[in-house]
């Protein structure tokens, strides 16, 4: 999902970078005629000792490499030699009166503007590194812009540059971005290269920026349940829950956390609160089901613990209380049973198996009285 918001992101700009070609094909050849002049004459005044010592033939230069850029797109480089170029006309004016002009330029809307639509008619043929250089530079000329940092980002990730994604992604955070789909995918890179702690700080940053958005919470408390942060895994399942105290996923998950955690009494809880809301959850009607038949193995342990005098002393008692935890285990055993017929599912063989265990069980229950 992440990954088709990206590329529509893109194609959107895409869609507006050549949008003169459908104009008035006479016009554009006139301007690509018009560029093509101006960037012969100024490279071979750049040549010229006297005139390529002056910083005004390096910005004619870049100009005409800017309007080739924009108004024709012939050349694919076009935007990346006016950058260049621009640079160029600064080194040669050397501080001088004309350096806040040219800087301008450099920075200029018009410059960003051709960096971004060439680097995007890259990405859509698909050269990632040549669009990624693009944007890049297009992120220099315009700092500030989430946009520029926005497609650095993505290219980087597409290309499989991490490092490029990280950089770009993060300032794209720094910047003030809030696209949720960012935070994911840092946080996945982070993930994937084992930095837990910047995968969580990330998606906590992104929680921060999109309070609302279920899906960046889902993702933070899986990333800790996976590096056995269970405490916070529960912190965050909570805040789930308080915000969405119909959403049977998260009381269920809540639920299983406190069950794997040894925390049987507050599992029970959440497994009933669960059924409050959804009788016929599988998942729940299951785990309670193993809930009591385990609470019904363990009690049962203590009567295989114990010699004859003890058993007689107090055996039975002991028994009956372990027949009754597995006889409270079956109801929920039976709901699984009756969910999948009604579903016209097959029964799973888990609960096929622990049908017949529990049955055989029941029966020599039953023989003792």
């Amino acid at each position: 999902m992440k990954k088709t918001i990206f590329v529509s992101v893109l194609s959107m700009v895409t869609a507006g970078v050549f949008a003169q070609s459908a104009i008035d094909n006479q016009l554009r050849d006139a301007q690509c005629k018009s560029a093509a002049d101006e960037i012969a004459k100024g490279e071979k005044a750049s040549l010229d000792a006297k005139k390529g010592a002056k910083s005004s033939t390096w910005v004619k230069l870049a100009t005409a490499y800017e309007d080739m850029a924009v108004n024709c797109g012939k050349d694919s480089m076009a935007s990346e030699k006016a950058y260049n170029t621009y640079k160029k006309a600064l080194e040669v004016e050397a501080g001088g009166k004309g350096a806040k002009e040219i800087e301008a330029a450099l920075t200029s809307q018009k410059m960003y503007s051709a960096l971004m639509q060439q680097g995007a008619g890259f990405y859509n043929s698909k050269n990632f590194s040549s669009a990624l250089k693009l944007f890049r530079l297009a992120s220099e000329v315009s700092p500030k812009d989430t946009t520029a940092s926005l497609y650095s980002g993505i290219v980087g990730q597409q290309a499989k540059d991490n490092e490029a994604a990280k950089i770009y992604f993060n300032k794209f955070i720094d910047q003030g971005g809030k696209d949720a789909a960012v935070f994911y995918s840092l946080s996945e890179i982070y993930k994937a290269e084992k930095d837990i702690a910047k995968a969580v700080e990330v998606l906590k940053k992104g929680i921060s920026a999109n309070p609302n958005d279920k899906d960046l919470k889902g993702s933070l408390v899986n990333i800790q349940l996976s590096s056995g942060n269970a405490d916070e895994a529960i912190a965050e399942l909570k805040k789930l829950v308080d915000g969405d105290p119909t959403n049977v996923n998260n009381m269920l998950n809540l639920a299983i956390l406190y069950d794997n955690g040894g925390k049987k009494d507050e599992a029970l809880v959440w497994y009933k609160k669960v059924l409050a809301i959804d009788p016929t959850n599988y998942d729940c009607n299951f785990n309670l089901a193993v809930y009591y038949f385990n609470q019904a193995v363990e009690i049962k342990k203590e009567v295989d613990k114990m010699d004859m005098k003890e058993y007689q002393k107090n055996g039975k008692a002991v028994e009956d209380k372990a027949c009754a935890k597995f006889a409270e285990s079956k109801p929920y055993f039976e709901a699984c049973k009756t969910v999948r017929e009604k579903e016209g599912k097959p029964q799973e063989e888990e609960l096929t198996n622990s049908l017949t265990s529990l049955n055989s069980v029941l029966e020599q229950c039953a023989k003792r009285k």
